[in-house]
């Protein structure tokens, strides 16, 4: 059995945890009263008496510059960690307040621009092409490993495209990630309405959170197994194969739900953007 626990000092609250396969995935909200700080998250568990922080986490809960909001989340590769996880166990979310800095100014500049952006006129067609990028990449990604996936056991040029789509997609994905503070920062500034504010963040937790943070890297980490089977590095590969295929299936089918949902909601907040 999994429980949680956590540190009611910095904000952090409705913490819930869930065994999915080999992972842990934990929940939470982590609180702000300013909304102008980010934090540190560590996660530990009462295996070792809460002594060590688990290395093999991922998610957009956890590490050294975790920003406020609902529904945090934290996925902990178990096996990579240990051996084996069974019996009851206790986790700890151990967030550490860190100053962002000076808030946004009525000017704001992207650290990897060369020219300041100083209005919704020109801030909206980045914020728009970026995460329309991601959402195309996002899409061949679930596409390629659904066409690719088992294929990629035993053909060099499927593994290839499989792997290409990988890459694609984690560029898509990066520069989202960089630019996603300066993109929040620019519709708190230039569009000067609370709502709208909330809802594009709101938005971006959606997108590196569940979408990323949840059912691409749990996908994404198919991978191994692909590798694994390809290099004859496996007991009983036909089983293996059969189960690879299931595997696939199950969380494709799961990303496509979240993509639809997440350009529902794009969608519906660029159209607000744009037409205010």
């Amino acid at each position: 059995m999994l429980a949680a626990q956590h540190m009611l000092s910095q904000g952090i609250s409705n913490v819930n945890t869930e065994a999915v396969g080999d992972k842990v995935v934990i929940r939470y909200d982590l609180a702000d009263p300013k909304s102008d700080h980010l934090f540190e998250v560590s996660l530990y568990f009462s295996k070792d008496n809460f002594s060590q922080t688990l290395r093999s986490v991922t998610g957009n809960g956890v590490g050294p510059t975790v920003s406020s909001g609902a529904d945090r989340v934290i996925i902990w590769d178990v096996l990579r960690d240990v051996k084996e996880l069974t019996g009851e166990y206790t986790f700890e979310v151990r967030a550490l307040m860190k100053p962002l800095g000076s808030g946004a100014g009525a000017v704001v500049i992207a650290s990897d621009r060369s020219m300041s952006v100083t209005n919704k006129d020109e801030a909206f067609p980045l914020i728009s092409s970026t995460i329309n990028d991601y959402i195309n990449e996002a899409k061949d990604f679930k596409d390629a490993f659904q066409m690719l996936g088992l294929q990629a056991t035993e053909s060099r040029q499927a593994h290839g495209k499989l792997t290409d789509a990988v890459d694609q997609y984690n560029r898509a994905f990066e520069k989202l990630n960089k630019d996603r503070f300066t993109f929040e920062k620019y519709v708190a500034s230039f569009w000067k309405n609370d709502v709208e504010t909330l809802e594009f963040k709101s938005l971006m937790d959606y997108l590196l959170g569940d979408v990323h943070g949840v059912n691409i890297l749990t996908l994404n980490q198919k991978i191994s197994t692909i590798n694994d089977i390809a290099g004859n590095r496996v007991k009983r590969p036909g089983d293996k194969k059969q189960e690879l295929e299931k595997d696939i299936s199950e969380e494709v089918l799961r990303l496509d739900k979240q993509l639809q949902e997440l350009e529902r909601r794009t969608n519906r907040i660029l159209h607000t953007l744009s037409q205010d």
